[in-house]
């Protein structure tokens, strides 16, 4: 409603609602007060009424005297507010009422609460009777009509609020109409400003400023916005001129077009890229192009008139790596042209030119050919030495079969012929002779651990993973049960807590656990309580999860740590603990095929510690 209206006139309506909203608020809030207090003058003066009525009724409730009750009860005619009073005896029975023909079924039929409350346009209430301080004889009621009174107070009040409204309005509005020529004049020379602006073009133009308010300071922002709209109109004409200098000088061609088809601007690289010394040339040409040039895709085909690059901008498409051969009729000159554009857009959002850039691609396709040959020359020798690498993985797993067949054999005849050496001729060797015997049969036993250790680690590296879900507390479980490690003579102390499901291989994952567990129960047989801890922890980054082995053990110098997952390293003789160093490498390789990672810490004679970690999702490439 107000949009529409002149400045003056909307500030004169804003002051005069804004005071009149204030008025009426303060008003109302007023006149809620003075209710409340007409309520609390009411109660008062219908109390006292009711404590004098009361007292000069106490002889004759007291004497059961009905004439005197109803001649006192009469008095009360002088208050013309009371409708009705009545009085009860101590019983609770009606015993006189005012006026004699107030009818009964208007009074209460007992005697409620003592005090007053307000009921519509009446108040009521009960009054005790009393002979002395603790002796009641009866109650007294009393009906008070306050319509009368609240509608001569509303009278009153509602007039001297409207007349103090008009007074204040009226004072308002002759202070409004004076004083908003201050908002109003600087406004107005603001939006002439803006007009002559708009209409001329004449950022020159300056508001005049009448003081250092709110709106001096909007007239010196909006001086300065010109200003700074000048200068800006000024860096335009100089950047267009900047960016005319830069596009003439692209090495990538840039032609612009009307929405028919016509060319408007091409720069030199355009001209020289299609042979031409001259935009003139140049441009008979173009309009004539399908004359002039043909027009291929990279498999030879030709294009038609609709295919070509600026027929599909036109069409609306979004060109981005068009690669194109282009050929000139009658002649050997070829090039193969990188082609993109777009159609340009004016202010309200309609096509208004079209762009196409051109690049001359022709070094790096030919480029590109010659690497494609290469590559292609390259898969093949990569074939070939594949086919010979798995010929050559064949042989060497054959003579690791073959080896360790023909091995085994001798090994187990040493070891044979050593025990019945020992058990048929015990007897006449000496002390000596025995452990020299002892040492041959263990080093046999050594050998054949380490050619099985051997052959299980080829295998881990070229087994196919066969992925499950494996419930993690079962496996471990299985394994500390079937290693049978509390046969021993010095109990392990075991705390395992509970392990996630994961998705891994079943059978190499068992082995990882066997070697863990196997060579924590091994560097702790010596502690006295030997004691092995099983877990996994959180991982920071979600993507993985890791577990761990702990024990009380000999443990190692950490500056050695990165032998302890090596074939055949060691950190310990084989006289301390027995052990082919394979095991650890073994579980470093089925984790990493995993695509999980395995690390130790440790110190001496404080135990060790061995990590390793399994992916939650599970990577294609990670695990075949």
């Amino acid at each position: 409603m107000l949009s529409n209206l002149p400045i003056r006139r909307k500030l004169t309506v804003i002051i005069l609602g804004t005071s009149l909203t204030a008025l009426v608020l303060m008003r109302a809030v007023t006149m809620g007060y003075e209710y409340l207090a007409f309520q609390k003058s009411t109660v008062r003066q219908v109390s006292t009424i009711g404590e004098i009525t009361a007292a000069n009724s106490s002889g004759a409730l007291a004497f059961e005297n009905q004439s005197d009750a109803r001649e006192i009860l009469s008095s009360l005619k002088a208050e013309r507010n009371i409708q009705a009073a009545a009085l009860y005896d101590k019983s609770g029975h009606l015993f006189s009422k005012y006026p004699d023909d107030f009818p009964d079924d208007m009074l209460p039929g007992a005697p409620g609460p003592d005090g007053y409350k307000f009921r519509n346009v009446f108040m009521e209430g009960f009054q005790p009777v009393s002979e002395g301080a603790n002796k009641r004889l009866g109650t007294l009621y009393l009906r008070f009509n306050t319509g009368a009174v609240l509608a001569q107070w509303l009278q009153f009040t509602v007039g001297l609020a409207v007349a103090g409204i008009a007074i204040v309005l009226l004072v308002s509005y002759l202070m409004s109409r004076r004083l908003q020529r201050q908002i109003s004049s600087p406004i107005m020379e603001l939006a002439n400003a803006a007009s002559a602006v708009s209409k001329r073009q004449d950022f020159s133009v300056r508001a005049e400023k009448f003081g250092n308010d709110e709106l001096g300071r909007l007239t010196d922002t909006f001086n300065q916005m010109l200003e700074e709209i000048q200068k800006r109109n000024a860096s335009i004409k100089q950047n267009e001129i900047q960016l005319q200098a830069i596009v003439e000088n692209l090495g990538e061609g840039v032609v612009v077009s009307d929405l028919d088809g016509r060319l408007l601007r091409s720069n030199m690289a355009a001209v020289k890229l299609h042979g031409f010394e001259n935009e003139a040339e140049f441009r008979n040409s173009f309009g004539d192009s399908g004359d002039s040039f043909v027009l291929e895709k990279l498999s030879g085909e030709k294009l038609t008139s609709s295919e070509r690059p600026l027929s599909r901008i036109l069409n609306g498409e979004h060109l981005r790596n068009v690669e194109l051969v282009v050929r000139r009729k009658e002649s050997e000159w070829r090039r193969i042209f990188n082609y993109g554009g777009t159609v340009v857009m004016n202010a309200d959002g309609k096509p208004h030119l079209a762009i196409l850039t051109i690049e001359d691609i022709s070094e790096r396709k030919n480029a590109e050919n010659e690497i494609l040959g290469l590559n292609s020359n390259l898969e093949l020798r990569v074939k070939e030495r594949t086919s010979q690498l798995e010929e050559a993985n064949n042989e060497l797993e054959a003579f690791s079969y073959s080896v360790s067949h023909d091995l085994r054999a001798p090994l187990r005849h040493i070891d044979g012929f050593a025990g019945l050496l020992a058990k048929g001729s015990a007897h006449v060797l000496d002390e000596k002779g025995r452990r020299h015997l002892s040492t041959i049969s263990t080093a046999a036993k050594q050998m054949g651990r380490l050619i099985d250790d051997l052959l299980s680690f080829c295998r881990t590296g070229r087994a196919e993973l066969n992925h499950s879900t494996l419930d993690h507390d079962g496996l471990v479980a299985s394994v500390i049960r079937d290693g049978r490690y509390d046969e021993s003579e010095r109990k392990v102390t075991w705390e395992i807590s509970s392990l996630p499901r994961i998705d891994a291989d079943m059978a190499m994952l068992r082995q990882v656990w066997v070697n863990l567990v196997s060579n924590a129960v091994k560097y702790s047989s010596k502690a006295e309580h030997p004691r092995i801890t099983i877990g996994s922890l959180p991982d920071a980054h979600q993507l993985e999860h890791v577990f761990f082995v702990r024990d009380n053990g000999v443990g190692f110098d950490m500056k050695y740590v990165e032998k302890l997952f090596g074939v055949f390293q060691r950190l310990h003789t084989s006289s301390e603990f027995e052990g082919t160093g394979i095991g650890l490498a073994n579980v470093r390789r089925i984790v990493t095929r995993h695509g999980g990672r395995a690390w130790a810490e440790g110190s001496i004679g404080n135990g060790a510690t061995m990590y390793f970690s399994l992916p939650k999702s599970r990577n294609g490439k990670a695990h075949k």
